[in-house]
């Protein structure tokens, strides 16, 4: 039959008819099904929405083909299988929309692309050979549009013809040809203080006729029911074809989703476009997030209570010391501040300790929701005579890409205080504590012994809250972690 067709299309002085074109009409007919769906043969029970493709096509063929015309009555009946073959389509949170085959029937399993092009060839063939109008949903005609463009670049010739041919009849006017909204970015800078920019094009990228574009509204991603902006129309730019539009001064750091929607001028046109409803399209927007409130502070028992706390300036070069000993637990807080002097909350925040030898141990910070916090509980090796040095970074991450590195100080640890004085005294540090390290031996083992003694005494399993953290330093400047 598809022969035939071709044969009766490409030489039209050359007539091919076919004799019984009703009765062939109609047995084949008689193979649909109530949901518009299709049967292979009359001894197979399965329906198929692949099947109900390759049946409207082929009586497009006998249409093409006949030598009288076909029975109106029938041929509306078909078009209303069509209407109902839309009601099984399947749809993703995006609003795209694509068919899929349910049952195999002992033949090959066909995937969503080769179910979806062979409906859409035999919507469009049986459009193509018929007067009057078949009634589509527009958004589903949309959706379907969405699919083709939305699936890549298929991994077989065979599915990539199947895409391009599909994405072809969309846009022969056979049906509504479907104008597709995008935007060339969804990633907006507040320091830069970009456009929103909105392009309307058909699938294979055709101009759109004359039409508005408004942004209905748009909302954070977690608060959906406060718009931040509602009832703006897009200024359309004739030397680029784009809808323009200053970005929201109130949309601050975040996720949104800005929901738009179109019209078209001449509303005679409407039936043959396919514009959908309401479009919602995911916006990040960036800005530099500031660290506001950081302080380090030593906490003297388990109680919690903060025997020194002192503000990190991370703007400016001053140096913060402080003493502690391994009895003692250290805290880090600080805030993560918007463009807008709102909270950020990233989906992560992480801290880097980094020794001098390299060696680094990472730790997730918690967010106590107004602030991030780490408390950190300090076990160090009995064996540990020379001073050990660890330089603190913070990296924080967020699901939009932000990455922050700050070195907040040098972080000098010793098993016990008075080695700790010596090193704040010293200009050199390390020479110094090495050169007195031998000096203070027997003071060092004595207190190495109380240590011992305490450290066995004070395990992991000890009773620590679950939002304080440990490490160990080893001789070789190995950092070692507990949870």
């Amino acid at each position: 039959m598809r022969f035939a067709f071709i044969v009766e299309d490409q030489a039209p002085d050359i007539d091919v008819l076919l004799a019984d074109a009703d009765g062939t009409f109609h047995s084949i007919k008689a193979l649909s099904q109530s949901d518009g769906r299709w049967r292979y043969s009359s001894d197979n029970p399965e329906s198929s929405t692949y099947a109900a493709g390759l049946a409207l096509e082929a009586l497009a063929g006998v249409i093409s083909l006949a030598s009288s015309e076909i029975d109106q009555s029938r041929v509306n009946t078909v078009k209303s299988d069509i209407f109902k073959l839309f009601d099984s389509i399947q749809k993703y949170d995006d609003g795209t929309f694509y068919f899929d085959e349910k049952f195999g029937g002992g033949r090959e399993h066909q995937g969503s692309l080769s179910t979806s092009s062979s409906v859409v060839r035999g919507i469009t063939s049986f459009a193509a050979v018929t007067s009057g109008k078949i009634d589509l949903p527009g958004d589903k005609i949309l959706g379907l549009a969405k699919y083709f463009l939305g699936i890549g670049l298929p991994g077989s010739a065979k599915d990539f013809f199947n895409q391009i041919e599909s994405l072809a009849l969309l846009e022969s006017k056979r049906v509504p040809v479907p104008l597709v909204l995008s935007l060339p970015a969804t990633v907006y800078s507040l320091s830069k203080k970009d456009q929103l920019k909105v392009t309307v094009n058909t699938v294979l990228g055709s101009a759109a006729p004359p039409l508005t574009v408004k942004l209905v509204r748009a909302f954070h991603a977690d608060a959906k029911h406060s718009a931040v902006i509602e009832g703006n129309e897009l200024q359309y730019d004739q030397s680029s074809g784009l809808h323009v539009m200053g970005f929201p001064d109130n949309a601050d750091v975040g996720t949104y989703v800005f929901v738009f929607e179109t019209a078209l001028h001449d509303s005679g046109s409407e039936n043959d476009y396919a514009i959908g409803g309401q479009i919602h399209v995911p916006i990040y927007v960036t800005g530099i997030v500031k660290v506001s409130n950081a302080e380090i502070a030593v906490l003297g028992s388990d109680l919690g209570s903060d025997e020194t706390q002192k503000t990190l300036d991370l703007a400016g070069t001053d140096v913060v010391s402080l003493s502690a000993n391994h009895l003692q637990k250290l805290r880090f807080s600080f805030q993560l501040i918007t463009p807008h002097g709102h909270t950020f909350k990233p989906r992560q925040a992480l801290l880097k300790l980094k020794h001098e030898t390299k060696y680094e141990h990472i730790f997730v910070v918690r967010n106590t929701g107004k602030k991030f916090e780490i408390i950190l509980r300090v076990y160090l090796s009995v064996r540990l005579y020379r001073s050990r040095y660890a330089q603190l970074n913070m990296n924080q991450h967020s699901l939009i890409a932000f990455k922050l590195d700050w070195v907040w100080g040098l972080i000098i640890l010793s098993p016990v205080t008075f080695l700790f004085h010596l090193l704040r005294c010293s200009s050199n540090p390390r020479a110094s504590l090495r050169d007195k390290a031998r000096t203070k031996e027997i003071e060092l083992l004595m207190q190495m012994q109380n240590f011992s003694g305490r450290q066995r005494l004070e395990s992991p399993a000890d009773g620590r809250r679950s939002s304080e953290s440990s490490y160990c330093i080893g001789d070789n400047g190995t950092l070692g972690g507990t949870n």
